[in-house]
């Protein structure tokens, strides 16, 4: 991997951490739902432009429905699981959780697309799912409210697999930034359908919970997809996805700079366990390698 490469993927990694914080400190004023729809609403904004683009707007016109489902499994469902999960867990736990992503995917293409499983990566899914296990163990009761955060954060990665694997599906022709912006745009229309029935008091927004939520938006999402497929393009999807394995890293450093949340050993020890399970499982370890 070149240099520039790498320190593109190293800043993917920086943005992406830095949604986990910007959630955690909006969501209690806009709520999850309204904050989602600013979010996907203000990435759709950005990109809208690319759909006017002959070939773009060809391939949005033809594959409507296709990208209609996948803004809902790719962004309106788990941004909103993601934004529910942060009311009361902090940003690093969000983060580590979220590093469950790749094994998910690989777990929906076996189930659904018949991609066969190797021992090794059996073994990975294993690995990260007793990570998982030992980071919310302490969260752990017969309270069935209290597990409803770790559920939700648990429900974004699941959400995540199905809509990669959909988009290699279903969208395996069409351009990455067709699908992108095709299928934020669905997603905004439709958490501004849903917005209308979870209005806050927008008179009590502090200006700061403001510019974080549109540099949600905007760097999180707009700006990240676009470093995110560039990324693909330089050095394929295997080496693409292994920002998962940095932005726990960056979600700490912003969380404790921003936000004044401790890291504990705990949390440490947890990302090492799902990050030694999601490398064997997308072949970072071991050898096997992602089909491109």
């Amino acid at each position: 991997m070149k240099l520039s490469d790498t320190l593109l993927l190293i800043l993917l990694a920086a943005i992406w951490g830095l949604s986990f914080i910007f959630m955690r400190a909006t969501a209690e004023d806009f709520g999850p739902v309204m904050l989602i729809t600013i979010r996907v609403g203000v990435a759709a904004l950005c990109l809208l432009g690319f759909l006017l683009v002959k070939q773009h707007r060809q391939e949005f016109i033809q594959h409507w429905k296709t990208l209609f489902i996948i803004g809902l499994v790719n962004s309106a469902l788990p941004f909103s699981f993601l934004a529910y999960a942060s009311l009361s867990l902090n940003a690093g736990v969000l983060s580590i959780i979220n590093a469950l992503t790749p094994i998910f995917t690989a777990l929906v293409a076996h189930l659904w697309l018949k991609d066969k499983m190797s021992p090794l990566q059996l073994l990975g899914m294993m690995i990260g799912l007793l990570g998982i296990t030992y980071l919310v163990w302490e969260k752990m009761s017969w309270d069935a409210v209290a597990w409803l955060p770790i559920v939700s954060a648990i429900l974004t990665t699941v959400s995540y697999g199905v809509a990669a694997n959909s988009t290699k599906k279903y969208l395996k022709d069409v351009s990455p930034m067709t699908a992108t912006a095709g299928s934020l745009f669905f997603a905004a229309l439709f958490m501004m359908a849903l917005s209308v029935f979870f209005l806050p008091d927008f008179s009590v927004i502090s200006t700061k919970s403001w510019v974080y939520a549109l540099a949600l938006g905007v760097l999180c999402t707009a700006i990240a997809y676009l470093l995110f497929f560039r990324l693909i393009q330089n050095v394929g999807p295997s080496k693409a996805v292994s920002v998962t394995f940095i932005i726990p890293i960056f979600a700490f450093l912003w969380a404790y700079w921003l936000l004044g949340e401790v890291v504990t050993v705990r949390m440490w020890i947890a990302t090492v366990i799902i990050l030694l399970g999601t490398g064997l499982v997308i072949g970072v370890i071991g050898g096997k390698k992602e089909a491109s």
